[in-house]
């Protein structure tokens, strides 16, 4: 059986809370589970700490994998004290460690008061694909929302509870961060904050990634690729070159990212290494089309400039998402929409062009 953790992400905003006035506090953990724990016993637990939090005021969510327990509780301080106090004294888990203990503006869980999400990442991925895309887009303005808040904590737990459930890095980065990072260009584009916010949010979703991948294993490629990944000189946004270059890096290629400020720094690396392909993103916030003769005219010299006479360009970031640019507009060899998918169309690409 499989608890939607996705589902609660969504609902919880338009969930009922409890005692909205009063203070809230949220406190996150993980620990071991002492011996596994059969389906019959996780239901018996959610029951009874739903009830238990119920009384208590509290909401949240659990999630149980690999015999690992990460648990998100919300609610005023003094009943989470209690909570936490009981959890504690729990003798079905050990190594149970605080990750953040820390006043909150509001819940995300509001609706549950214990939501429990368990089982395979590929059924909970069929879920959210066939059900629940209402949902992940909620939880997408969420993580916005908490980027760019004056503590950012819980954007950092909210993505660590994502991945957790579905450990996965393309899965988190398509239903979560690359929504949350064009929903911080809509927010601007709004006025509902400026693009020192949006840079920051961008900044800090970059900094959580790299929490998240920092234990990923590099898959195992039969002919990897040497690619270099940059975004076009000028556009100050990296997260859409770090996620293409981690999503290449995990499917096996030798991924080399370069931040160069200039068309001619850009044209040097291309120049003196050998690469087999090229991914230059624009902002995964912003349209940037008025960029479209820039990155054109960028492309036409790097393939000039290239030791590959047969580099692959690939073109990425909001405005290809949107599709305001296309390849052909900018003399690219493909467009990438989301980084989850580049590996796979840098092999059509590759195939296309060959």
């Amino acid at each position: 059986m499989v608890w939607n953790t996705m589902s609660g992400f969504g609902n919880a905003e338009r969930g009922n809370n409890p005692s909205p006035q009063r203070p809230l506090m949220t406190l996150t953990y993980r620990s071991r589970a002492t011996s596994p724990l059969s389906e019959t016993q996780l239901g018996d637990l959610q029951h009874a700490a739903a009830i238990r939090n119920s009384r208590e005021g509290i909401t949240g969510l659990m999630v149980y994998n690999d015999d690992r327990f990460f648990q998100w509780l919300e609610g005023p301080p003094a009943s989470i004290a209690r909570v936490w106090s009981s959890i504690s004294r729990d003798q079905r888990h050990a190594d149970i460690e605080a990750l953040s203990v820390h006043s909150a503006p509001t819940r995300l869980f509001g609706k549950w008061h214990l939501r429990l999400s368990t089982g395979p990442a590929d059924a909970v991925l069929g879920g959210v694909h066939a059900e629940n895309a209402a949902a992940t887009n909620v939880a997408a303005e969420r993580l916005a929302a908490l980027a760019i808040a004056a503590e950012p904590n819980d954007a950092r737990v909210l993505l660590h509870a994502a991945y957790a459930d579905f450990q996965s890095m393309s899965a988190v980065t398509e239903l979560l961060i690359e929504p949350a990072a064009r929903r911080l260009g809509d927010l601007w584009a709004d006025d509902d904050c400026g693009e020192y916010e949006v840079t920051l949010g961008l900044c800090r979703l970059q900094t959580f990634l790299r929490e998240i991948a920092v234990d990923n294993v590099q898959q195992q490629h039969a002919h990897p690729l040497v690619v270099l990944v940059a975004p076009l000189p000028g556009e100050i946004h990296m997260l859409g070159a770090s996620l293409d270059a981690e999503a290449l890096w995990q499917a096996g290629h030798e991924t080399r990212i370069r931040f160069p400020s200039t068309e001619q720094a850009l044209k040097q690396i291309v120049a003196t290494d050998w690469f087999d392909a090229i991914d230059l993103s624009l902002s995964p916030a912003f349209t940037r089309e008025h960029r479209a003769d820039q990155m054109t005219h960028i492309i036409d010299a790097v393939r000039r400039a290239s030791m590959n006479p047969s580099l692959v360009v690939i073109a990425g970031g909001r405005a290809f998402y949107d599709r305001r640019l296309s390849g052909a507009t900018v003399h690219a060899d493909a467009t990438s929409t989301s980084a989850a998918h580049l590996p796979d169309d840098l092999a059509r690409a590759r195939r296309a062009h060959v």
